[in-house]
């Protein structure tokens, strides 16, 4: 009798559970994600961008103003992610203002080293000079060492070094050379790979047995269209331009999108000055069972799922052999 309750507690403990996880599921195939976009543009341009779920519970904010983007994803009030662009690109500019310090122990070496040679040697007196710190020499150490003569340069020595410079710049010249070719040859092997994939790529797609994919695709991408597309959507503009007729050739164009977008788009045409001037709102919400729903029934048709072969096996075997 006991073993039968224990049971009975086990089976309503696994009924709760799996009462818990088909609620959590239906929460978050059902429940919409709401998103919505508001900015404007005043001589620069702010704009704001956020994805919300669960009674704001969830929230995805991206905001771009004084030319600063920035991006956060908060749980209730917990930080699960945060990027401030901006802070990077100074970091990445502050590292590019100064070198590295090997870079400029070699930049130093390169500039005091002096040849060796009969005439050109630096005797141990002047080596000493040369070393220690500089910043812990004193104004009378400065004014003695520059009234010191500087190591002087025999004009034979100068040609001795003219063949050495010419070997080492051949050497160079003949490596770049190389290195040139076997670049091009690589670069030339992946575009014939290429081409002939996308040859074969042309070739399935255009073939006249791929016309019931092409209908379901058109038709998924509609579908997906229709559910994602704002359910508002507000645009005000306020344009003109330095002359009158490029005013009018935009006027034109607007009254080409007028009929489609006269309740959503605004536009108010200055011929008397230069300007652009614009604010907008767009909202909309996502629900995951359509989307899910959608993808579905286009991957389980059977002439997708085709496509799919030829693009993720035939295909490729075929643009390595062809």
């Amino acid at each position: 009798m006991i073993f039968l309750q224990i049971l009975k507690i086990i089976g309503f403990v696994l009924l709760g559970i799996l009462a818990l996880v088909l609620l959590l599921l239906l929460i978050v195939l059902f429940w919409p994600i709401f998103y919505k976009v508001t900015g404007d543009y005043h001589k620069e341009l702010k704009a704001k961008a956020q994805v919300t779920y669960l009674f704001h519970l969830v929230r995805v904010i991206f905001t771009y103003e004084n030319k600063k983007p920035y991006l956060v994803a908060k749980v209730l009030w917990f930080k699960l992610y945060e990027n401030d662009f901006s802070k990077d690109e100074e970091e990445e500019s502050d590292e590019n203002l100064f070198p590295e310090d090997e870079a400029l122990d070699q930049l130093d070496e390169k500039l005091t080293s002096e040849d060796k040679g009969d005439e050109d040697t630096i005797t141990g007196d002047e080596e000493d000079d040369f070393e220690g710190d500089f910043d812990d020499l004193t104004d009378e150490e400065i004014e003695e060492f520059m009234k010191k003569e500087p190591p002087k340069r025999s004009l034979k020595g100068f040609f001795e070094e003219i063949p050495i410079i010419f070997k080492k710049t051949i050497s160079k010249i003949r490596e770049k050379w190389y290195t040139l070719k076997e670049s091009l040859a690589k670069t030339q092997k992946k575009v014939k790979l290429i081409t002939k994939r996308i040859q074969y790529y042309w070739k399935v797609l255009h073939h006249k047995s791929m016309g019931p994919a092409w209908e379901m695709v058109k038709k998924t991408l509609k579908g997906l269209f229709k559910h994602i597309k704002p359910y508002k959507m507000n645009v005000n503009i306020h344009y003109g331009a330095d002359d009158p007729a490029d005013t009018a050739r935009a006027v034109a164009g607007y009254s080409l999108i007028y009929p489609y977008f006269r309740k959503q788009i605004h536009l108010n045409a200055e011929f008397t000055e230069k300007i652009f001037e614009a604010d907008f709102l767009i909202k909309g919400r996502v629900q995951v069972y359509r989307l899910v729903f959608l993808l579905l029934r286009a991957y389980m048709n059977r002439h997708v799922r085709k496509i799919i072969r030829l693009f993720t096996r035939e295909g490729k075997k075929n643009g390595r052999n062809n």
